[in-house]
């Protein structure tokens, strides 16, 4: 029982049940899931462009939004992204702490928030996280695995209340300003409702246009 990529739950959705109402998604910009480029996104097709291999959702959603959005086809190469930028790389896909990292930086001349982008185009939520449980697990422990929600659950509201004091906390481990990560938290959307469920069946659709997914899955939850 964890958190797992929208992508792993898409290719796997034989192995899991999602866990009710709980997600890790944006409504608009997401703020860690960047793509920093020398030239418009338009104009990297055919270029090298680097993907952090830090999010595999975040991945997938920049080659839909390159190719169904943007009509570009960049040269994808996965590695690091702080250490493995080449001279010759015309982008670069930066998540969490690498693109606040290459934010604060300033020397991409354009940016593009892959949440905003999502958003712009489609108009829904997009998940880039789930909770699940694996299947024979909560057929084997039912009761733990309701507890366990229960206590996520309790922990979502608790931490929605506490930002400010999670924003301190995250700012004495990471180094950055209390109130730069406690707006960052804040456009963050830990919520899964309809309008989460269309807004990945919709991303899964996309996958399965590009042939990243053999099928399009359906979502099958947890039942306490």
């Amino acid at each position: 029982l964890g958190s797992i990529s929208s992508l792993e739950y898409a290719r796997h959705p034989q192995d899991y049940y999602l866990l009710p109402g709980l997600s890790i998604s944006s409504r608009g910009p997401v703020g860690s899931v960047l793509l920093f480029s020398r030239v418009p996104a338009p104009e990297l097709n055919g270029r090298p462009l680097l993907v952090s291999a830090h999010s595999a959702s975040g991945a997938a959603l920049l080659k839909v939004l390159m190719a169904e959005r943007i009509g570009a086809q960049p040269l994808y190469r996965q590695g690091p992204v702080v250490e493995a930028v080449a001279p010759e790389d015309d982008g670069v896909l930066a998540i969490g702490d690498e693109a606040l990292q290459l934010q604060a930086q300033g020397s991409w001349p354009c940016q593009l928030d892959l949440g905003a982008a999502w958003q712009e185009w489609i108009g829904l939520p997009f998940v880039f996280g789930v909770w699940a449980v694996r299947r024979a697990y909560a057929e084997a422990c039912p009761r733990k695995v309701a507890a366990m929600h229960n206590l996520l659950l309790r922990s979502l509201d608790w931490g929605l209340k506490a930002l400010p004091e999670l924003g301190r906390v995250a700012a004495a481990s990471l180094g950055r300003p209390a109130a730069q990560l406690q707006s960052y938290f804040e456009q963050l959307d830990y919520s899964l409702g309809p309008d989460h469920e269309k807004g990945l069946l919709t991303f899964f659709n996309h996958l399965y246009n590009l042939g990243e997914l053999a099928e399009i899955p359906a979502l099958a939850y947890f039942q306490d």
